[in-house]
Order: C-alpha cells, then structure tokens, then sequence
C-alpha cells in the first residue's frame, strides 16, 4: 500500500476518485471480494459489480450493505452491462 492506506479504508477510494477526477456517483467498484470491494464502495455512493471468481466465490450475502448493483460470474459478462 505505497498510499499508506489499503481496502477496505475508505480513504483509498478517496484517492483513486481524487486520481481520476471523478465523484463517487461516477465511478464503478469492480470487485471479488464483499468485504473489501463492495461494501466501502456501496457506503461510498458508487455502482459497484461483484465478481463472483477467486474468494468471491464463497461469499454469501447476508446483509443489505452487502448487495452489489450487479453481480456476475465472470468478467465476460460485464459487457452485458456495459
């Protein structure tokens, strides 16, 4: 973490955001992993798409917080989104 910070601290995606010139409403969070993609991003205010690959794939939702906008299988599929 060359920023000082790491997922799931908000302030990471602060500075991505900050990097990208964009607000939280703009961007998309996609990630595998519901603890530290999904569930910042969502408190964040961005779309967020869960890939359901790597250790994504044993994670059960739970939780409101928890629910991405989308959530696939593979990354193949994003195009369907997109």
């Amino acid at each position: 973490a060359e920023e000082g910070v790491a997922k799931p601290d908000k302030r990471i995606f602060d500075i991505a955001l900050k990097r990208a010139g964009c607000s939280p409403s703009e961007a998309v969070m996609i990630g595998d992993r519901v603890d530290n993609d999904i569930i910042p991003a969502n408190e964040m205010g961005m779309m967020t798409i869960w890939v359901r690959q790597g250790l994504g794939k044993y994670w059960t939702i739970s939780d409101e917080s928890e629910k991405a906008d989308f959530t696939v299988d593979n990354l193949s599929e994003l195009l369907d989104i997109f």
